[in-house]
């Protein structure tokens, strides 16, 4: 590869892992977020967890906007070096080591790999989240049927601490 198109590639290529070293920043914050949300939930504080969710929206959407210039970066590198169409991260990191980047793809995979890692304990995060607010809404449920004159039992759980549901109701 001649000179200017190496240059060209290799400034690609550090673009790229800026890119994703800006998402990994990026979804810190949003895990960050996600945690701060949790808390909220546990406190009941309503005006603080509208303003998390909110500002996680906001986050999102610039993760997005990174998303879609690391699909504008790829989509160029495919047109000017006439690649196998580069989709994924596997193919990328082959390219730029096949072409003497070999500190740049590195880096890139090690970025990844923090990414995905960060990208799990939201995950995780969230389903925690998720399963809080399940069962608030399941105890919020109880306590309106108690008020209703609905019958005054939970239903969750029997006198023994089996799930009602083990008991075949």
């Amino acid at each position: 590869m001649e000179g200017a198109q190496n240059l060209k590639l290799k400034l690609k290529a550090q673009a790229l892992a800026d890119l994703w070293q800006s998402q990994c920043s990026l979804h810190t914050e949003l895990f960050e977020l996600t945690c701060d949300e949790y808390m909220h939930l546990l406190a009941s504080d309503m005006d603080k967890l509208d303003q998390a969710i909110e500002d996680k929206k906001l986050l999102i959407e610039e993760i997005t906007k990174l998303e879609d210039r690391r699909r504008l970066h790829v989509q160029e590198i495919n047109e000017d070096f006439e690649t196998d169409n580069i989709s994924k991260l596997p193919e990328l990191v082959a390219f730029f080591n096949n072409n003497g980047l070999e500190s740049e793809s590195l880096r890139l995979e090690k970025l990844n790999l923090v990414l995905l890692d960060i990208i799990e304990k939201i995950q995780e995060q969230n389903k925690k989240n998720q399963v809080f607010l399940n069962k608030a809404l399941l105890s919020l449920k109880e306590l309106k049927n108690t008020f209703s004159g609905g019958k005054k039992r939970y239903e969750t759980y029997g006198s023994n601490g089996a799930t009602r549901s083990d008991l075949g109701r």
